[in-house]
């Protein structure tokens, strides 16, 4: 039996003092209500109502019955309120992370844009690597994130994609220093800086992988667990930092790398199909602080494309200093088969095309924006590039996700 509501029939017909009457209120037949008040009676095992020609009233026991009625009935909608605000995320708590590199400005204006749009509710944020993120997102202990990308994982849902770009810090008197802009290759035969591998090893391979498509062959990687060590390891002169903009210590200097060929890529993260409203102004209160805070942009900032060439093998060499150099032989010797035919082609000869695993990118490459498009490939032929059309452009930098962001719009 349904006590509750048995006890919302009885409070009506309370009220009311007439079965005929109640039952219209309650849009119920009366035999239907009599039989519902009988069996209230016999769970209770009291007597609720004297029953006369004219109407009925309550027994004693009904009386007291009443009363108590009124107090757990009221507790009950109490109850269903404090339920649907936690439903609509308007209170309760949501658990949630960001990367330990994300910036104090940014976490401030995510926490004021949540608490902003749900005042009633708190925001649990933590600081997870992107890595203890997808583990905690997927035994549900974490039900909302800000990830890095390349993000593989099973069962998630993404936000819109952002792009952080990258530009490197530098010792104040370094002579790359003078210019209001840093070409990536100029940083060749570097030591770099920059975050541990093992807290995102996809994305420090990707930014790897990318500079050395783009020239750049450092001579070391060292890796820094905050921007302290990194700061003093570029101070000493003996590194280099690959960082997202960020206002230099006494002594040190950012700059931007010349065409930006480096970027982050970050959205917000939560289990597949549990996108609830609470997980929807998270949502939306990190995607303003990623736009403001950080100044991500949503699409790929324009610059030149990258040199096509295949992708290392995870892990090989990368996250080491002294293994860095041999992480990209691969790609340095398809560069090396690309400026080869580029020579033959002004020379007046036909290029022989590569062979091998140096002849395209991977299958499983995070973007297609890795293969060499019609665009690259006429480089190679004396004319002009060719300049990409809009399907390509759309190609070119469209992630492969598990599911597209675009289709988790706010």
């Amino acid at each position: 039996m349904d006590l509750l509501r048995h006890l919302r029939y009885f409070r009506t017909v309370a009220d009311e003092q007439h079965f005929g009457r109640a039952a219209e209120r309650l849009r119920l037949a009366q035999p239907s209500l009599s039989q519902r008040i009988q069996r209230l009676e016999r769970e209770l095992g009291v007597r609720l109502f004297d029953r006369g020609s004219r109407g009925v009233s309550l027994t004693p026991a009904g009386r007291l019955v009443r009363a108590e009625a009124d107090a757990l009935l009221a507790a009950a909608d109490r109850l269903d309120s404090v339920v649907a605000r936690v439903r609509d995320g308007a209170a309760g708590t949501l658990r949630a992370a960001v990367p330990p590199d994300l910036g104090g400005p940014t976490v401030a204006a995510l926490l004021t844009g949540y608490q902003d749009r749900s005042p009633g509710s708190t925001l649990d944020l933590r600081e997870l690597t992107t890595i203890q993120q997808v583990r905690e997102l997927a035994v549900g202990t974490l039900e909302a994130g800000i990830v890095r990308h390349p993000c593989p994982a099973e069962g998630l849902d993404f936000g819109p994609l952002l792009h952080q770009p990258l530009g490197v810090l530098l010792r104040a008197d370094d002579p790359l220093a003078a210019a209001p802009h840093v070409p990536l290759a100029d940083l060749t035969g570097r030591d770099l800086v920059l975050f541990p591998r093992a807290t995102a090893p996809a994305l420090y391979d990707e930014t790897l992988t990318r500079a050395a498509r783009h020239g750049c062959t450092p001579a070391a990687v060292h890796e820094a667990r905050g921007g302290d060590f990194a700061q003093a390891l570029v101070l000493s002169g003996a590194a280099v930092a690959l960082l997202p903009s960020a206002a230099g210590q006494p002594g040190a200097v950012w700059r931007p790398l010349a065409g930006t060929p480096l970027t982050w890529r970050t959205s917000t993260a939560w289990p597949r199909d549990r996108d609830s409203p609470a997980v929807r102004r998270f949502a939306e209160a990190a995607y303003e602080a990623l736009r403001a805070g950080a100044g991500m942009l949503p699409d790929h900032p324009p610059g030149p494309p990258p040199t096509a060439g295949p992708p290392p093998t995870p892990g090989a060499g990368a996250g080491s200093a002294s293994g860095a150099g041999e992480a990209y032989g691969a790609i340095l010797a398809a560069e090396a088969a690309d400026a080869e035919a580029a020579a033959g082609a002004r020379a007046g000869a036909a290029p022989e095309p590569a062979a091998g695993p140096g002849s395209g990118p991977e299958p499983g490459a995070d973007t297609i924006e890795e293969g060499r498009s019609g665009a690259d490939a006429s480089r190679g032929q004396g004319g002009p590039p060719a300049a990409p059309g809009p399907a390509e452009e759309e190609t070119r930098a469209r992630p492969l996700y598990p599911r597209p962001a675009s289709e988790f719009p706010l």
